[in-house]
């Protein structure tokens, strides 16, 4: 009996991850006429009703706040509508929603703009570049984080004194991933640079890959990220790491079992930023489908001895019954992404198709787990052998038939 590895989809129902993206320093606009103070109070009790996990109260007191004008709310339930978190979400809705929130001067919804944006299949030029700006001038503190992967992977002096004192603004706004990464920064002797802003290379942010070939099983891909995205990964992951589960084959259950004994974190699309959005699409573009399909990043830790013994990545019946869990369909393609250098052990083999792949940081594998006409590909059993030395940090991306979300 195979094991595979356990799902959860995007777009769930779980209040705790929702949070306002506002400070208490001010993402509204100053021009923008002061809220009256029922919406105040009505947009304060849908926070708690999200919260608590209640989404459709939450969305009904966001949208009479929004209708007093208050612009926040507008940009929260259009979240809501485009993170699938209401019974009847809507991609339309939530567009229309946002627009509002950033004609009514929430510059937090720019970021959120760009987020839509910036890892779609076609990113509408440099648009979604233009509100991430705009968004960290206003104090945003992912945005800042995000202008210092992107502005980052550009090795000019400015560029990389830019990115510096990016990552500084996001560490001061309690962004506890910008101050990790801000300190291997320094530890490298980086120093700050100027405020202005590089010119950043669009196409080269949004860059895809070539897709696996047809016919072929599996292709290692070198340099697919940069040692900051590796590191930003395992900051962003360290914190959230549990001890990892799989599915049952016959309940389709998440739990814990002898064959797999690293740790993970799932990465939240509600806490993605847009330096994640468009790795992302990067890494989707290796399976040649649109990150819309892909389920949440899922960050792996391996110490000596942890290991995953063989197992195909499909899903069982059970989860693809499911009509939350199954909507995507099954997993078509995994993309691993290896983020560190394994003093030894770790590769991750292919008894049937006699391949064993040794980690190299920066570099991406991916392979089918179906075949062209659909049915599962028995051959993709695979196995992430022992750590002997060291540690293995990857992430994984399981890519669906069909769309998992709406963006």
């Amino acid at each position: 009996m195979l094991w595979s590895d356990c799902s959860i989809v995007a777009g769930g129902r779980e209040g705790c991850a929702f949070r306002p993206l506002a400070l208490p320093c001010g993402f509204t606009d100053t021009k923008a006429p002061p809220l009256p103070l029922p919406a105040v109070s009505l947009i304060d009790q849908a926070f708690s009703a999200i919260q608590n996990g209640d989404m459709e109260r939450g969305a009904a007191l966001l949208q009479q706040s929004a209708e007093a004008g208050n612009a926040l709310a507008a940009h929260h339930l259009g979240r809501l509508h485009l993170y699938g978190m209401l019974n009847a979400s809507s991609r339309e809705q939530g567009l229309q929603w946002l627009n509002q929130g950033i004609e009514g001067g929430d510059v937090s919804a720019r970021y959120t703009r760009a987020l839509l944006h910036c890892g779609s299949e076609n990113p509408a030029g440099t648009g979604w570049f233009e509100d991430l700006w705009a968004a960290a001038r206003a104090g945003h503190p992912l945005a800042w984080r995000s202008l210092a992967l992107l502005v980052g992977q550009q090795p000019d002096a400015a560029s990389q004194g830019f990115a510096h004192r990016a990552f500084q603004h996001a560490a001061q706004r309690n962004d506890p991933v910008s101050a990790l990464l801000l300190e291997r920064r320094q530890r490298a002797g980086g120093k700050p640079g100027a405020e202005t802003l590089p010119r950043l290379d669009v196409a080269h942010a949004e860059r895809t890959l070539p897709p696996l070939p047809p016919g072929a099983p599996l292709r290692m891909h070198e340099n697919v990220l940069t040692p900051e995205e590796a590191a930003y990964l395992q900051a962003l992951a360290a914190p959230l790491l549990r001890p990892s589960t799989a599915s049952d084959p016959l309940s389709g259950s998440s739990v814990r079992v002898p064959i797999r004994t690293s740790l993970d974190a799932q990465i939240d699309p509600l806490i993605e930023d847009a330096a994640m959005r468009l790795l992302q699409r990067r890494l989707c573009s290796l399976a040649g489908l649109p990150s819309a399909h892909a389920e949440p990043m899922v960050v792996l830790r391996y110490r000596p001895g942890q290991e995953y013994r063989p197992h195909r990545d499909v899903l069982p019946p059970s989860l693809l019954a499911d009509p939350v869990q199954g909507r995507g369909g099954q997993r078509t393609a995994t993309v691993i992404s290896y983020l560190n250098a394994v003093d030894e052990g770790g590769e991750t083999d292919f008894p049937r198709w006699g391949q064993r792949i040794a980690p190299k940081p920066g570099a991406a594998l991916v392979f089918n787990n179906l075949r062209p006409d659909g049915s599962v590909e028995d051959d993709s059993l695979h196995s992430g052998l022992p750590v002997t030395r060291g540690e293995k940090w990857i992430a994984t991306l399981w890519i669906r038939e069909k769309p998992l979300r709406s963006f």
